[in-house]
């Protein structure tokens, strides 16, 4: 379990749901992994799209097409879900007072 007393480093970083997982930089910010979720979603939507179309006569379509549609479906849901996940556990990360002295350039 990550320590979340500390800046988040990559060594923090974990697979929140499957064994074949997204690697997600704990550091990243949490506008950032909505884009990604959102790129990956629309991916999966995309397919969805081709394979909803497959059955259309000359598509020349097979049981491994559709094997190679849905797999890819699920590894981009897999990793929406992941990144969906660490954003919100990201938005439920206790914010830290500021320092005192401000920044140094």
């Amino acid at each position: 379990m990550p320590n979340l007393n500390h800046t988040p480093r990559l060594e923090d970083a974990l697979c929140l749901t499957e064994a074949e997982c997204l690697l997600i930089d704990p550091r990243a910010k949490r506008e950032d992994l909505f884009d990604q979720c959102e790129t990956r979603l629309e991916a999966a939507s995309n397919l969805m799209m081709t394979l909803s179309s497959l059955d259309a006569p000359g598509t020349g379509a097979d049981a491994r097409d559709l094997a190679h549609v849905a797999m890819s479906c699920r590894l981009l849901l897999a990793d929406s879900l992941d990144l969906l996940l660490a954003a919100r556990r990201l938005s439920q990360r206790p914010v830290l007072p500021a320092r005192k002295g401000g920044e140094h350039g």
